[in-house]
Protein backbone atom coordinates (compact mmCIF):
# COMPACT_ATOMS: atom_id res chain seq x y z
CA UNK A 1 0.00 0.00 0.00
CA UNK A 2 1.33 3.41 -1.01
CA UNK A 3 0.25 6.66 0.59
CA UNK A 4 0.50 9.66 -1.72
CA UNK A 5 1.15 13.27 -0.74
CA UNK A 6 -2.56 13.99 -1.26
CA UNK A 7 -3.42 11.09 1.05
CA UNK A 8 -0.95 12.28 3.66
CA UNK A 9 -2.39 15.77 3.68
CA UNK A 10 -5.83 14.25 4.29
CA UNK A 11 -4.43 12.17 7.16
CA UNK A 12 -3.25 15.31 8.95
CA UNK A 13 -6.45 17.22 8.25
CA UNK A 14 -8.40 14.29 9.69
CA UNK A 15 -6.17 14.33 12.79
CA UNK A 16 -6.89 18.04 13.23
CA UNK A 17 -10.62 17.34 13.05
CA UNK A 18 -10.35 14.51 15.61
CA UNK A 19 -8.40 16.71 18.03
CA UNK A 20 -11.07 19.40 17.66
CA UNK A 21 -13.84 16.89 18.44
CA UNK A 22 -11.95 15.73 21.54
CA UNK A 23 -11.01 19.08 23.07
CA UNK A 24 -13.33 18.60 26.04
CA UNK A 25 -12.10 15.04 26.64
CA UNK A 26 -8.44 16.13 26.63
CA UNK A 27 -9.19 19.18 28.75
CA UNK A 28 -10.96 17.03 31.33
CA UNK A 29 -8.07 14.57 31.51
CA UNK A 30 -5.52 17.34 31.88
CA UNK A 31 -7.54 19.20 34.49
CA UNK A 32 -7.44 16.12 36.75
CA UNK A 33 -3.66 16.07 37.25
CA UNK A 34 -2.27 18.82 35.01
CA UNK A 35 -2.94 22.44 34.21
CA UNK A 36 -6.00 21.83 32.03
CA UNK A 37 -4.80 23.47 28.81
CA UNK A 38 -3.70 20.44 26.77
CA UNK A 39 -6.92 20.13 24.77
CA UNK A 40 -7.13 23.82 23.94
CA UNK A 41 -3.46 24.04 22.97
CA UNK A 42 -3.55 20.89 20.84
CA UNK A 43 -6.67 22.12 19.07
CA UNK A 44 -5.13 25.52 18.45
CA UNK A 45 -1.99 23.94 17.02
CA UNK A 46 -3.69 21.38 14.80
CA UNK A 47 -6.19 23.93 13.49
CA UNK A 48 -3.20 25.97 12.36
CA UNK A 49 -1.63 22.87 10.80
CA UNK A 50 -4.86 22.28 8.88
CA UNK A 51 -4.85 25.85 7.60
CA UNK A 52 -1.19 25.63 6.55
CA UNK A 53 -1.57 22.29 4.77
CA UNK A 54 -4.70 23.41 2.93
CA UNK A 55 -2.76 26.46 1.80
CA UNK A 56 0.38 24.69 0.61
CA UNK A 57 0.91 23.09 -2.76
CA UNK A 58 3.93 21.02 -1.73
CA UNK A 59 3.96 17.37 -2.70
CA UNK A 60 6.87 16.66 -0.34
CA UNK A 61 5.59 14.65 2.62
CA UNK A 62 8.68 15.45 4.65
CA UNK A 63 8.09 19.14 4.08
CA UNK A 64 4.47 18.77 5.25
CA UNK A 65 5.73 17.27 8.51
CA UNK A 66 8.33 20.00 8.96
CA UNK A 67 5.71 22.71 8.33
CA UNK A 68 3.42 21.03 10.87
CA UNK A 69 6.18 20.72 13.44
CA UNK A 70 7.11 24.38 13.17
CA UNK A 71 3.46 25.34 13.64
CA UNK A 72 3.26 23.32 16.85
CA UNK A 73 6.48 24.78 18.19
CA UNK A 74 4.97 28.23 17.73
CA UNK A 75 1.38 27.53 18.75
CA UNK A 76 1.43 25.00 21.61
CA UNK A 77 2.62 26.01 25.05
CA UNK A 78 4.11 23.84 27.76
CA UNK A 79 5.93 20.59 27.04
CA UNK A 80 3.69 19.40 24.20
CA UNK A 81 4.81 22.03 21.68
CA UNK A 82 8.46 20.96 21.70
CA UNK A 83 7.55 17.26 21.99
CA UNK A 84 5.09 17.04 19.12
CA UNK A 85 6.64 19.89 17.13
CA UNK A 86 10.17 18.57 17.42
CA UNK A 87 8.90 15.07 16.70
CA UNK A 88 7.22 16.11 13.47
CA UNK A 89 10.28 18.05 12.35
CA UNK A 90 12.60 15.09 12.92
CA UNK A 91 10.12 12.79 11.14
CA UNK A 92 9.93 15.28 8.27
CA UNK A 93 13.68 15.35 7.98
CA UNK A 94 13.66 11.54 7.74
CA UNK A 95 11.07 11.63 4.94
CA UNK A 96 12.33 14.76 3.16
CA UNK A 97 11.91 14.55 -0.63
CA UNK A 98 9.32 11.76 -0.60
CA UNK A 99 6.03 12.33 -2.43
CA UNK A 100 4.71 8.91 -1.44
CA UNK A 101 5.38 6.61 1.50
CA UNK A 102 4.95 2.93 2.35
CA UNK A 103 4.80 0.90 5.56
CA UNK A 104 8.55 1.17 6.16
CA UNK A 105 8.41 4.94 5.81
CA UNK A 106 5.57 5.06 8.33
CA UNK A 107 7.73 3.12 10.78
CA UNK A 108 10.55 5.60 10.14
CA UNK A 109 8.13 8.49 10.71
CA UNK A 110 6.97 7.36 14.15
CA UNK A 111 10.38 6.05 15.14
CA UNK A 112 11.94 9.44 14.37
CA UNK A 113 9.22 11.13 16.42
CA UNK A 114 9.95 8.89 19.38
CA UNK A 115 13.70 9.49 19.10
CA UNK A 116 13.13 13.24 19.12
CA UNK A 117 10.81 13.08 22.12
CA UNK A 118 13.31 11.01 24.08
CA UNK A 119 15.99 13.63 23.43
CA UNK A 120 13.78 16.57 24.42
CA UNK A 121 12.21 15.01 27.52
CA UNK A 122 13.64 11.58 28.32
CA UNK A 123 11.05 9.16 29.69
CA UNK A 124 10.51 5.43 29.69
CA UNK A 125 7.57 3.08 29.69
CA UNK A 126 5.97 3.26 33.11
CA UNK A 127 6.62 6.96 33.69
CA UNK A 128 3.00 7.88 32.79
CA UNK A 129 3.67 9.84 29.59
CA UNK A 130 2.92 9.63 25.87
CA UNK A 131 5.87 7.21 25.65
CA UNK A 132 3.54 4.59 27.19
CA UNK A 133 1.42 4.87 24.04
CA UNK A 134 4.03 5.45 21.35
CA UNK A 135 6.81 3.03 22.27
CA UNK A 136 4.61 -0.12 22.46
CA UNK A 137 3.02 0.91 19.16
CA UNK A 138 6.38 1.35 17.44
CA UNK A 139 7.83 -1.85 18.86
CA UNK A 140 4.85 -3.91 17.74
CA UNK A 141 4.76 -2.21 14.34
CA UNK A 142 8.43 -3.03 13.78
CA UNK A 143 7.90 -6.64 14.87
CA UNK A 144 5.01 -7.18 12.46
CA UNK A 145 5.77 -5.10 9.39
CA UNK A 146 8.08 -7.62 7.72
CA UNK A 147 5.36 -10.22 7.25
CA UNK A 148 2.16 -8.15 7.20
CA UNK A 149 0.64 -5.44 5.03
CA UNK A 150 0.31 -1.87 6.24
CA UNK A 151 -3.26 -2.05 7.49
CA UNK A 152 -2.75 -5.29 9.37
CA UNK A 153 0.50 -4.06 10.90
CA UNK A 154 -0.96 -0.74 11.95
CA UNK A 155 -4.18 -2.18 13.38
CA UNK A 156 -2.34 -4.71 15.55
CA UNK A 157 0.19 -2.12 16.72
CA UNK A 158 -2.70 0.19 17.56
CA UNK A 159 -3.97 -2.39 20.05
CA UNK A 160 -0.65 -2.13 21.90
CA UNK A 161 -0.90 1.66 21.81
CA UNK A 162 -4.35 1.56 23.40
CA UNK A 163 -3.19 -0.88 26.06
CA UNK A 164 -0.27 1.42 26.80
CA UNK A 165 -2.49 4.49 27.05
CA UNK A 166 -4.95 2.73 29.36
CA UNK A 167 -2.12 1.41 31.53
CA UNK A 168 -1.19 4.97 32.52
CA UNK A 169 -4.32 5.12 34.68
CA UNK A 170 -2.68 2.81 37.24
CA UNK A 171 0.73 4.51 37.19
CA UNK A 172 2.34 7.09 39.43
CA UNK A 173 3.46 10.04 37.34
CA UNK A 174 7.25 10.30 37.20
CA UNK A 175 7.66 13.17 34.73
CA UNK A 176 6.26 16.68 34.37
CA UNK A 177 3.83 18.75 36.41
CA UNK A 178 1.72 15.76 37.49
CA UNK A 179 4.76 14.07 39.08
CA UNK A 180 4.36 16.40 42.07
CA UNK A 181 1.13 14.58 42.93
CA UNK A 182 2.91 11.27 43.52
CA UNK A 183 0.30 8.60 44.45
CA UNK A 184 -2.53 11.05 43.83
CA UNK A 185 -1.78 10.81 40.11
CA UNK A 186 -2.99 7.18 40.16
CA UNK A 187 -6.46 6.69 38.72
CA UNK A 188 -6.09 9.12 35.81
CA UNK A 189 -5.06 8.47 32.20
CA UNK A 190 -2.13 10.64 31.14
CA UNK A 191 -3.34 13.30 28.71
CA UNK A 192 -0.25 13.02 26.48
CA UNK A 193 -0.78 9.28 26.21
CA UNK A 194 -4.40 9.99 25.30
CA UNK A 195 -3.69 12.62 22.64
CA UNK A 196 -0.97 10.50 21.03
CA UNK A 197 -3.42 7.59 20.88
CA UNK A 198 -6.01 9.81 19.19
CA UNK A 199 -3.39 10.75 16.58
CA UNK A 200 -2.50 7.11 15.91
CA UNK A 201 -6.13 6.00 15.80
CA UNK A 202 -7.06 8.81 13.41
CA UNK A 203 -4.06 7.98 11.21
CA UNK A 204 -5.27 4.39 10.96
CA UNK A 205 -8.88 5.35 10.29
CA UNK A 206 -7.70 7.59 7.45
CA UNK A 207 -5.50 5.02 5.72
CA UNK A 208 -8.34 2.50 5.85
CA UNK A 209 -10.22 4.71 3.39
CA UNK A 210 -7.47 4.81 0.74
Amino acid sequence: MIITAKDFKKIFIDIANIIERNVDYLTELDAEIGDGDHGVNMNKGFKKIKENLLGTGTEDIGEMLIISGKVLLNEIGGAMGPLYGGGFIKAGTALKGKNSIDKVDIYNLFSAMLDSMNIIAPAKIGDKTLIDTLEPFINEYKRLMGENDLLSTFSKALIKAKEGMESTKDMISRVGRSSRLLERSIGHIDVGAASSYLILESFYNSIKTF
